[in-house]
Parts: C-alpha cells; structure tokens; sequence
C-alpha cells in the first residue's frame, strides 16, 4: 500500500504505462525510500521498454522472488531472471542469476561500475544511473538464453 508521504502524482504517472502487477509488488516498491523508488522505477521502465522494442524478449513478468521485485520472460524464456533489492537504505542492486556469466561479463565490460563479478550490480542512491551502460547489462540478462544458444551453435 502506498504511504501517504508519497507523491501520488509521480506515482500515476509510472503507474500508468506499466502498471504494478500485484499488491505484493507495490508493497515492496512502496516500502524504500523515496530517492531509491525513484531510481528502482526508472530501472524497472527500462526492462518493461526493452522488452517492448526487441521480440525476441517478449512479455515481462513481474512477480516477487525471494521478496523482492523479480523480471521474467516466461514466453519466450530468452532471459535470466533480474532482480531489483534494497541493500540498505542508501544502496540498491540489479541481481542476476549467480548460475550465469552476465554479472561477470558486466564486470568486465564495465569495470568502473560497482558489479562484484558474480551476482550484483550496485548502486547508491545519491548516484545517476548510467542509461546507456544500463541498457547494456540488463539486455546481456534479457537475452541471456538466446545469446548462449548462439553460443552454443557456433561451437
């Protein structure tokens, strides 16, 4: 449930384009600090706009693994699954399946990003979010299935 010191407006208007799937989800959006819900929705509208712009990802579904705001692409199951969890109240992070090599590609390929290499990507919430760096590893998970069949049929 929303708290009354949120901005409703600001809240309708991310709302409205790709809404909240379930009370479980708002709860949990609606429970972090206003500075990380603000960043942790701009993320969340990349991965919905994506999915719009590239058919090999498909529908988005979002539902709450482990409590936190998961992205799956059930359909079409060319990605790994994406979630967004508040590490404390001034850092967030993107966490990939620990299972793949998305954060370690993502740490290579961007080392001044805070990315451990295994599972998370980091962000504070004083800092900008990188866009087109972002777009970059959240389609690397989007595309993960589709890329390592690629992989595989080259070999």
């Amino acid at each position: 449930m929303p708290s009354p010191h949120r901005n409703q407006s600001n809240q309708n208007k991310w709302s409205q384009k790709y809404p909240l799937p379930s009370e479980e989800v708002s709860s949990y959006y609606f429970s972090v600090p206003q500075s990380m819900l603000d960043q942790l929705i701009q993320i969340r509208t990349l991965i919905y706009e994506l999915a719009e712009a590239d058919e090999r990802i498909g529908m988005i579904q979002e539902c709450l693994k482990w409590g936190e705001p998961s992205f799956l692409t059930p359909i079409t199951k060319s990605g790994s699954t994406i979630r967004l969890a508040k590490v404390d109240d001034s850092m967030f992070g993107i966490y990939f399946n620990c299972k793949t090599t998305i954060a370690q590609e993502i740490a290579i390929q961007f080392p001044e990003l805070n990315c451990d290499g295994k599972r998370a990507l980091n962000f504070s919430t004083n800092q900008k979010i990188p866009k087109t760096k972002l777009i970059v590893c959240l389609k690397k998970a989007l595309l993960y299935h589709k890329r390592k069949f690629q992989i595989d049929k080259e070999i």
